[in-house]
């Protein structure tokens, strides 16, 4: 059994009695696609031909809902999560922390040291978001990325680019924010040249939305 069926394994097990649903099979197109999947391997082509290096964190973005039954489901998250992460028990590589941004919007910030475990982590976050009948408040998941990765580079304007997929197109698409060469925050412009490099280079190995007005821009993405 690989990560991914250990994973939902241990939230099965740290959750029954609220809801057995262990054989339960989700097939709903914003949580349980393919296109999420095939990202570790575009991850090795962006740092092989473009520098760009995972940083093994990714943010998942959730419209909020001002109701008990939300409430309820983000400590559902945080909870298996806990289970998840809990290194003494548990040999899976990966921590978590929850906020609500200044807009009001839920995020789950994941880290882990390989892909294919966030990979794993973000789909179960995401099958449980449905089962907990909130699919449609999904939004978006931000992976994050760096040129300046273990490099001494004065040049901030790269430090942070993203891949984001689009829970209802489900399709991915680049950011890149141009940070401040002074302070190294965000100025509200995009590179556009460097998106489309990315969007060449990987467009064969996952799902790539290719309306370019469909490329939304995410700003101060809280991953930290």
């Amino acid at each position: 059994m690989g990560f991914f069926g250990k994973l939902k394994r241990v939230i099965s097990n740290s959750t029954r009695g609220d809801h057995d649903r262990a054989k339960d099979k989700i097939h709903n197109p914003e949580t349980d696609s393919s296109a999420i999947s095939s990202l570790p391997t575009a991850c090795l082509r962006l740092e092989d031909n473009l520098g760009l290096k995972s940083t093994g964190r990714c943010s998942i973005c959730v419209k909020n809902v001002d109701t008990e039954a939300f409430k309820e489901m983000k400590q559902y998250v945080d909870n298996f999560l806990n289970v998840a992460s809990d290194k003494k028990d548990i040999a899976f590589d990966i921590s978590f922390h929850s906020l609500v941004d200044d807009y009001g919007y839920l995020w789950f910030i994941l880290e882990g040291k390989e892909m294919a475990d966030i990979v794993a982590a973000l789909d179960a976050v995401g099958d449980t978001i449905h089962e907990k009948g909130f699919s449609n408040q999904l939004l978006a998941a931000a992976f994050e990325f760096t040129s300046g990765y273990g490099s001494n580079t004065s040049d901030t304007s790269y430090n942070k680019q993203y891949l984001i997929y689009n829970y209802k197109l489900d399709k991915f698409y680049p950011f890149v924010p141009i940070a401040s060469a002074n302070t190294g925050s965000e100025t509200n412009k995009r590179d556009n040249g460097q998106e489309m490099k990315i969007m060449k280079e990987i467009e064969a190995e996952i799902p790539f939305e290719k309306d370019l007005s469909l490329w939304y821009p995410i700003w101060n993405i809280p991953i930290k």
